[in-house]
């Protein structure tokens, strides 16, 4: 199939040239077809700062202290040598990407950079059910600094 461009203007499809897809549905009639739809360049909804500085600013951090004083640890190799570490902020961030990131579309895994601003607020939500179930901290505390985050 042919690829169309178009906008997307009070929830109806715009194409750039209608006349090329008109002539692609003649050719084509009474044919079934495929269509799979993406956005080009920024998506519409993107993540806010408030979002970013909630997770970054309290949740890794928390969750970052929380991990260390649990004694969980990363193994660490080179050359023969090995060695469990506490747990770093780069591991703590792979860590809850990992467990907490499935929001795409049907459960599909995606990194913050990769997030709009309703799957980052799945994801906040996860890693706050992160926090609160699996580590035990403290419920209140951690959402008393959620407001602004639109979420």
């Amino acid at each position: 199939m042919p690829n169309y461009q178009g906008l997307i203007v009070n929830s109806e499809l715009n194409f750039t040239r209608p006349d090329l897809l008109a002539k692609w549905a003649k050719k084509n009639d009474g044919l079934f077809f495929s269509a799979k739809l993406d956005i080009i360049g920024e998506t519409k909804d993107p993540k806010t700062r408030e979002q970013l500085g909630f997770y970054w600013g309290l949740l890794h951090p928390e969750i970052h202290k929380q991990l260390v004083a649990d004694g969980i640890t990363i193994p660490v190799k080179f050359r023969g040598f090995e060695r469990d570490i506490p747990i770093t902020k780069d591991a703590t961030h792979e860590l809850l990407t990992a467990l907490c990131g499935q929001v795409g579309e049907d459960g599909e895994s995606k990194r913050l950079s990769q997030m709009n601003k309703y799957e980052t607020i799945r994801f906040v939500d996860n890693v706050l059910d992160f926090a609160i179930v699996r580590l035990s901290m403290n419920e209140e505390n951690l959402k008393a600094w959620r407001m602004g985050d639109d979420g």
